[in-house]
């Protein structure tokens, strides 16, 4: 027979996650509809356009391309198949684990969402970190660029040049470009299917600063130069913002995750006082009230403290 303690619990872990879920899915939506206004300008220029995301329709489809996106840019050498199955085996160790040791529908739902929770955080963590390096290098790969044509390189001679003698890992994203130039792509072509692999909104100005020179011609040097001197100004204030408030994200983590973390070591210590203190007229309203607190909170800190150009 399942308890009122167990039942909460379950409903509450699986509401934070469609929370979770809902939020981050409503936050991309924001970031692509912000990325499409910045790459507009005035009537009388040309508008430069993101590259378009393969993307089939229907939610599960999103869903799989993102993760099989994330997967590659975390860098583990596993193929989504094969994270998605460590995911399903880290879902059966805990949630079974937690089921065998406390006979616990409410320990089992939190296990199971810990199964997939954590190796998923791991790998959108690598992907961002990977990225991050990616960002780094973009500045001097752009001037590298310039250099190569300015020396009398085609760009596509330059994109072949940079996966030779540039470092790693950016080197192996114009590595795979370079390859689908020799197969026969054009370099615009070949730079958009890059840029959707890597998805850094620096890497898609660079697919349309080429596709508006090989539709209207103009001085690519001169171009390549101009970004370049854009994305390093962008990445040092990034960095000096990160700098700044890096003190601010380690307290504003760390009060923010004190209070699920002393919940959890008490409900795995001493389940009788958590179930003693929600069987308490009022204890489930106080909880969900410090749920929904927790989740404004977290919400409104990520407002504060990103990143957003």
């Amino acid at each position: 027979m399942i308890g009122g303690l167990e039942l909460g619990l379950a409903v509450l872990a699986v509401a934070l996650v469609l929370a979770v879920g809902l939020g981050a899915r409503a936050a991309g939506e924001r970031r692509r509809s912000a990325i499409e206004r910045r790459l507009a300008v005035s009537d009388e220029g040309t508008r430069l356009t993101a590259t378009p995301d393969a993307v089939p329709t229907g939610r599960v489809s999103r869903f799989d391309q993102w993760f099989s996106t994330a997967v590659h840019l975390a860098d583990l050498d596993a193929s989504p198949a094969g994270a998605a199955a460590v995911m399903l085996l880290a879902v059966v160790v805990l949630g079974g684990g937690l089921y065998l040791w406390k006979d616990s529908i409410g320990l089992t739902g939190l296990g199971i969402t810990l199964g997939l929770g954590v190796p998923l955080a791991v790998i959108v963590f690598r992907a961002r970190q990977f990225r991050w390096r990616l960002q780094e290098l973009i500045p001097d790969a752009f001037q590298t660029l310039a250099g190569s044509v300015r020396a009398g390189q085609t760009l596509d001679q330059a994109i072949e040049f940079y996966a030779a003698r540039g470092p790693q890992p950016l080197a192996n994203e114009f590595a795979y470009c370079a390859g689908l130039i020799r197969l026969g792509m054009s370099p615009v072509a070949a730079l958009r299917s890059t840029a959707r692999r890597i998805c850094l909104l620096d890497f898609d100005l660079l697919v349309s600063t080429a596709g508006l020179y090989a539709q209207v011609g103009g001085d690519l040097v001169a171009l390549l130069e101009r970004l370049s001197e854009s994305v390093r100004d962008r990445n040092q204030f990034r960095g000096q913002f990160f700098a700044a408030t890096a003190q601010a994200r380690i307290v504003a983590i760390a009060i923010g995750a004190i209070g699920p973390i002393i919940l959890l070591v008490y409900l795995l210590a001493e389940p009788e006082h958590v179930a003693t203190f929600l069987a308490a007229p009022g204890g489930w309203a106080l909880l969900a009230g410090c749920a929904v607190l927790e989740m404004i909170g977290a919400v409104c800190l990520w407002y504060i403290l990103r990143v957003d150009y």
